[in-house]
């Protein structure tokens, strides 16, 4: 337990140590240091949320601190040396992130892990507090990307200039397009005449996903128009189960986090429930709640669509 006690306390000692020593050569503790990133010989300039980072040519220690960026790096090839404890985080199949560290919370990383790590690249959102994000940049580069939701394929193209990966994430986006075109052949005439709804139950109200979100970006790509209420402007938005109908669509998918979803079942004993069009048309589809809300990149971003092939195409053959 000493041993442990002094090794912690030298940790932080060494964190407190370059982070003062930083802040005391720019004048204040606010301002970005770039005292621990390579030379400018041995790295290159990418632009991003915060301004320009120096780069390695070739990170090799990566540090994720959102989902986005775990998913996009995961899809690029990279598997991070660390990631914060997300719910998404063990959606992924095993082998894709075993042996990727846990450091913290994505909004209060755990800096002390994150320097025991030796990260040459960080790479975040625009959700990271500024006063995190000049703390994560005295210890490695680290590139704020300036959505995390709808804008996900600008955020997916600085990732993989940090990471070296353009040429790759141009091709995931070409691959992308594909299947995008290729859903809107098999749905023909239906596509313009099936509204999609999307809700999350929770207990005594019902959340609907507006344009703003993720999920809703995918969809809009593929041309499926939603019902009015979910045209708004927003990330979502609850209602009450009395105001269920708004929340209809020719089909609805249903977030779950597992099969054993208490609210949702909570939802369904409801009387307007059944008066639903979808529910009368048998058109509602439990869908993963990580893969549609929390895997905000490419990867995620596949994933709907396979779910969009399998319920609107496959399904309806």
């Amino acid at each position: 337990m000493k041993l442990h006690r002094t090794i912690r306390l030298f940790l932080l000692a060494t964190l407190t140590f370059l982070l003062v020593s930083a802040c005391a050569r720019n004048g204040s503790h606010n301002t970005v240091s770039h005292s621990l990133q390579p030379s400018p010989s041995e790295c290159r300039i990418v632009k991003h949320a915060n301004g320009e980072t120096c780069v390695p040519y070739h990170p090799q220690r990566v540090v994720v601190l959102d989902t986005s960026p775990l998913d996009a790096v995961l899809a690029l090839g990279v598997k991070p040396v660390g990631s914060p404890e997300l719910t998404t985080f063990k959606s992924y199949p095993a082998a894709q992130i075993s042996g990727i560290e846990i450091v913290g919370d994505e909004t209060q990383p755990n800096l002390e892990k994150i320097l025991l790590l030796k990260p040459d690249l960080i790479l975040t959102t625009r959700y990271a507090p500024k006063i995190i994000y000049d703390k994560l940049s005295q210890i490695a580069p680290a590139v704020m990307a300036p959505s995390g939701d709808v804008a996900w394929k600008d955020d997916l193209i600085i990732y993989a200039e940090a990471l070296g990966k353009t040429e790759a994430a141009e091709q995931l986006l070409n691959d992308y397009q594909k299947r995008i075109k290729e859903f809107q052949f098999q749905m023909g005439d239906r596509l313009k005449h099936t509204k999609v709804s999307v809700v999350v139950a929770v207990s005594q109200y019902v959340r609907i996903y507006l344009q703003d979100s993720f999920l809703s970006s995918v969809i809009r790509d593929t041309g499926l128009p939603r019902p009015p209420a979910q045209e708004q402007e927003g990330l979502a938005k609850e209602i009450s189960l009395e105001t269920l109908s708004i929340a209809d669509g020719d089909v609805m998918f249903v977030m779950v986090a597992n099969s054993k979803d208490s609210a949702l079942r909570e939802v369904q004993r409801h009387l307007l429930w059944s008066q639903l069009n979808a529910v009368r048309q048998g058109r509602v589809y439990a869908v993963n709640y990580d893969t549609w809300i929390a895997q905000r990149n490419i990867g995620g971003a596949n994933r709907i669509l396979n779910d969009l092939f399998k319920y609107l195409v496959e399904e309806s053959r």
